[in-house]
């Protein structure tokens, strides 16, 4: 019997097979599609849970009612479950043997005409779907994804409890903290004059938490940020947030393997693990990015060395002045001289000076305007490096610091991402399905472009590597961080670190970035002063639940995987928010509206 039975059914419309037959059954659904063949009427009735045929022959008493039945009809339908003909089984759903000839109909609501087609390929403005949520989402991809999501945050906390992990609320009314983005604020009503903050992350709280002894924390915790959106980005964000005690950067790393491989377990795949791990140094310099996508090549190459005395003056000048050459060599016989232009527009936007290149169609024979600048011996050492083979091109950054390698992992990610392009590079789909990498040591801090301070990379609360303390006061920008992001298939999936669990080092960092020792108190007094009274070694993650289901999900937004999403204005169609107040509302919580 169906575990979903209730008062007014006795299956799903998902549930009956041949062993069903012969059996008298309740439905309850929506009517999809309505056939006439013939006389005989043959309706789709439409669950959560799967489609059954419906049968009303012209000698059943509900075969006039079937008349006025319109699409999205809700529908209560009893009748015997019996076996449809040869000609119309349907391998494709699986209740796909049987039909049920309905013998009694009841109408439990009518429905409007309908604002966009339900089929799952309609082209229908996104604006539109969010308008009528209710719609879209009982199309059978959108309720898929919301079903998987709600399964794999059960195996999330059910895999953290079974580990003795605490799942434990952290306030969404705190103050404001500067951990990177902008605060959404609420006024208080009681405290005139004075305001909350939502959350950007509980951070301050779970270090709190460990503080006070907890050991093991974790929370499906909802964030907010206002900041710029787009697909894989909304204001209001789920994630799965990890705190431990008296642990290292490999116990947090063991903890989320596991995790990782029970969800993906969970949908018949299984995961190499341990994860690889790389350097962010590496990361930066090998594919131009903090969170490459491993199932492609396509790795760049440090070329300085070969043009250090070059006569291209382009090249040596940048080497001798401290940057370098970086190379991306792939597959040249799809990429046409427009295409390549098109590709050095991007990166001028992004400002590179330009898009350097070499066609190799014959390697003895290379095709370049720079080509005429390069001696016979540079020219064999670049092939040689690269490992030219016939037919393949390679372009060049040139640059300080990682700009040029930053430059070809934008064309890298470029060719990764956009179908057409990979066809051009000739690169084949990638045989691993899921690619996760650790992206260790981050820098700790970095320059302010506006302030010129020194700022956080990630957020303030990162511990140094301690081999590399000494460098905080002769060198701040070149100390490495215990920071470690999660990415799997080229996004950054989670993010963590060992934090810092001194006040004195914790001070010290804060110091660097210029808060005097009364904005220290102000901001930070809640955290610092636990970090006071014995707060134990600890360190944690937090991993973006939405990005993680819409991976899975194979969708590009993770609009398509959140019940009611913002749209990248930030507004709500569907409830028409952000909305203004009305003048009693300012009036009590003492603010006024200024043109």
């Amino acid at each position: 019997m169906t575990t979903k039975k209730t008062s007014m059914r006795t299956h799903t419309c998902g549930d009956l097979t041949a062993k069903d037959i012969g059996g008298t059954v309740t439905l309850c659904g929506w009517m999809d599609v309505k056939r006439n063949h013939g006389g005989v009427v043959f309706m789709n009735l439409r669950d959560l849970y799967g489609i059954t045929q419906i049968v009303v022959r012209p000698e059943s008493p509900v075969f006039k009612p079937t008349d006025e039945l319109k699409s999205e009809y809700a529908l209560k339908i009893t009748g015997k479950v019996v076996p449809r003909p040869p000609e119309s089984l349907n391998t494709k759903i699986a209740t796909g043997e049987i039909e049920v000839e309905a013998s009694d109909l009841e109408i439990l609501n009518t429905s409007q005409p309908l604002p966009f087609d339900l089929g799952e390929h309609a082209g229908v403005l996104e604006e539109t779907r969010l308008k009528h949520r209710y719609l879209d989402l009982r199309r059978r991809k959108m309720a898929h994804n919301l079903v998987l999501r709600s399964r794999v945050a059960g195996i999330a906390r059910a895999y953290l409890s079974s580990l003795d992990f605490n799942e434990i609320e952290t306030p969404l009314l705190t103050r404001s903290t500067p951990e990177g983005a902008r605060d959404f604020v609420v006024p208080s009503r009681a405290n005139p004059g004075k305001f909350y903050a939502l959350p950007q992350s509980p951070q301050v709280f779970k270090q709190v938490l460990m503080a006070s002894g907890l050991d093991r924390y974790f929370q499906l915790a909802r964030n907010f940020r206002d900041e710029e959106l787009r697909s894989d980005r909304q204001p209001e964000h789920t994630q799965i947030d990890i705190e431990m005690s008296f642990v290292t950067e490999a116990d947090i790393a063991a903890v989320v393997e596991g995790m990782m491989s029970r969800i993906f377990s969970s949908i018949g795949d299984t995961l190499d693990a341990p994860f690889p791990e790389m350097e962010y140094s590496d990361a930066m310099s090998r594919y131009g990015s903090d969170k490459p996508d491993l199932r492609y090549g396509l790795e760049i190459a440090d070329v300085s060395e070969i043009f250090r005395d070059s006569g291209f003056k382009v090249f040596s000048g940048a080497i001798k002045s401290g940057g370098h050459v970086s190379a991306l060599t792939m597959s040249g016989a799809g990429i046409s001289r427009s295409l390549i232009d098109r590709l050095e527009e991007t990166l001028k936007k992004q400002n590179a000076k330009g898009l350097p290149w070499i066609r190799w169609s014959d390697p003895a024979k290379p095709e370049s305007p720079i080509v005429k600048f390069f001696t016979p011996e540079e020219m064999e050492a670049l092939r040689k490096q690269l490992d030219i083979k016939p037919g393949q091109l390679t372009f060049f950054g040139v640059g300080a610091g990682y700009a040029p390698f930053i430059h070809m992992g934008i064309l890298r990610t470029e060719f990764i991402s956009d179908k057409k392009l990979a066809e051009c590079a000739g690169l084949e789909k990638p045989a691993k399905k899921w690619a996760f990498l650790w992206v260790r040591h981050f820098p700790l801090l970095e320059k302010d472009a506006q302030t010129g301070r020194w700022t956080f990379t990630h957020n303030p609360f990162t511990a140094p590597l301690p081999e590399e303390t000494a460098k905080l006061d002769t060198d701040p920008g070149n100390v490495r961080s215990c920071q470690y992001d999660l990415v799997l298939n080229g996004v950054e999936l989670g993010s963590g670190s060992a934090r810092n669990h001194t006040r004195a080092m914790q001070e010290k960092i804060f110091g660097l970035m210029g808060y005097s020792k009364e904005e220290i108190a102000e901001k930070f007094g809640m955290l610092v002063n636990a970090l006071d009274f014995g707060a134990p070694p600890h360190a944690g993650i937090g991993i973006g639940f939405d990005r993680l289901v819409g991976i899975i999900c194979g969708t590009d937004s993770i609009r398509d995987v959140i019940a009611f999403p913002k749209t990248a204005s930030g507004a709500c169609p569907l409830s028409e928010s952000p909305a203004p107040l009305d003048e009693a509302q300012l009036k009590e919580l003492h603010l006024r509206i200024t043109p």
